[in-house]
C-alpha cells in the first residue's frame, strides 16, 4: 500500500498507457529538521525526569527567599515613613520654662556701692530688669561724660517698663541732662516730648517753669509744645496752661472761657497774678492789667476752676 501511495502516473500521449513515475525522496534539510526534534523532545524529557527525582524542595526554598526580601523590604519602608500617633494616643506638650530675669537686693546694692561700672556690668546680666536700668540711669546722670549713656538707658528701661516714665529717679535724670550740653539736651527733650506718653509733655512744661533754665532748653521745649504730635499727648488742662503760658497778659482774656472748662492748678498759677490793680510804672501804683477791667471775668473764670478741682479732690476720698 505504501509503494502504491508513493506511486504517481504520468499523463499519458494520445494512443499510448499512462506511464508510473517514481515518487519525489525527501531533501536533507527536512531530514536535519526531523532530527533536531527529536533530540529537543529528549532534552525536555531527560529535564522533567530529573526534576521528578529531587523533588520540590529547591523551588519552595526559592519561593520563601524570595518572600522573604519583600518582606523586609516592606519593614524598611515602614521604618522610613513617618511614624503614625493613634488617634487615642494623648500627646502631651511641655510649656517653656518660665525665669524671673531680675537681680536679687543684694547684687543690686552691690554693684550701686561700686558705681557706674559694676552697674553697667550688672544691667548686662539683667537686661529687662527695671531696678537695675533705673539704678545705672541714675549713676550715668552724676558724671556729665555719661549723659549720653544716661540718655541711652532711659531709653532701655522705658522700652522695658513704660510706666517709669513717672518715677522721680527718671524725671531728675532728664532734667539736669536737659540742661546740660546741647547734643545731650536735645535728646533728652526729644525723648521727654516723644517717648514717654502724656508724662512727657508735663515735663516739658516743668521745664519752662523752672528758674535757671539755659537758653536752648527753653526755646527746644516750647518749640515742642507747640508740635502737633506732642500736642495730641498732652492733656487739656497742660493745653490750656502753656497757652496762658505763652500768652501777653491782656491776651490771656480770650482764654478764660476754655481755662474754666479745662484749667487745672497749672492754669491757675498763670491767671491769679492777674487780680493785681498795682505794680506797674516806676511807682509801682499803676494797674499792669488795665485792659481786664474790674476783673470780673478773670474772677468767674479762677472760681470755676477751683470749684472744679475741690469736686474732683472730694471724689477721690
Amino acid at each position: 500500500m505504501i509503494a502504491e501511495a508513493a506511486t504517481v502516473y504520468a499523463p499519458a500521449l494520445p494512443g499510448q498507457a499512462p506511464r508510473a513515475r517514481p515518487a519525489p525522496t525527501r531533501s536533507r534539510g527536512a531530514l536535519a529538521v526531523a532530527l533536531a526534534g527529536v533530540g529537543l523532545v529528549g532534552v525536555v524529557g531527560i529535564v522533567a525526569l530529573a526534576i521528578m527525582l529531587r523533588g520540590t524542595a529547591p523551588i519552595d526554598a526559592l519561593e520563601q527567599s524570595s518572600s522573604a526580601a519583600e518582606v523586609s523590604d516592606a519593614g524598611s519602608a515602614a521604618q522610613d515613613a513617618a511614624p503614625v500617633i493613634p488617634a487615642s494616643t494623648p500627646v502631651v506638650t511641655k510649656e517653656p520654662a518660665t525665669t524671673t530675669n531680675r537681680a536679687s537686693a543684694e547684687e543690686l546694692d552691690a554693684a550701686r556701692t561700686k558705681g557706674a561700672t559694676a552697674l553697667a556690668a550688672l544691667a548686662e546680666r539683667y537686661a529687662d530688669d527695671p531696678d537695675v536700668l533705673r539704678a545705672l540711669v541714675s549713676a550715668y546722670t552724676r558724671d556729665k561724660a555719661n549723659y549720653a549713656k544716661a540718655m541711652t538707658t532711659v531709653r532701655k528701661l522705658l522700652a522695658v517698663a513704660p510706666d517709669m516714665a513717672r518715677d522721680p529717679d527718671v524725671k531728675q535724670s532728664l532734667l539736669i541732662v536737659a540742661n546740660g550740653p546741647v547734643d545731650v539736651a536735645a535728646t533728652a527733650l526729644d525723648i521727654m516730648g516723644k517717648e514717654m506718653g502724656a508724662r512727657g509733655p508735663e515735663l516739658l512744661y516743668e521745664l519752662l517753669s523752672a528758674s535757671g533754665l539755659g537758653k536752648f532748653p527753653k526755646e527746644r521745649a516750647t518749640r515742642l509744645l507747640t508740635d502737633p504730635k506732642v500736642k495730641e499727648l498732652a492733656g487739656p488742662g497742660l493745653l490750656i496752661a502753656n497757652d496762658l503760658r505763652a500768652a501777653a497778659g491782656c491776651d490771656r482774656k480770650k482764654l478764660f472761657a476754655r481755662a474754666a472748662k479745662e484749667g487745672d492748678e497749672r492754669a491757675l498759677a498763670h491767671l491769679k497774678p492777674l487780680l493785681a490793680t498795682k505794680g506797674c510804672s516806676w511807682h509801682r501804683q499803676s494797674d499792669c492789667f488795665a485792659c481786664l477791667g474790674d476783673r470780673k471775668d478773670l474772677r468767674a473764670t479762677i472760681d470755676a476752676i477751683t470749684k472744679r478741682l475741690d469736686q474732683a479732690g472730694s471724689s477721690k476720698q
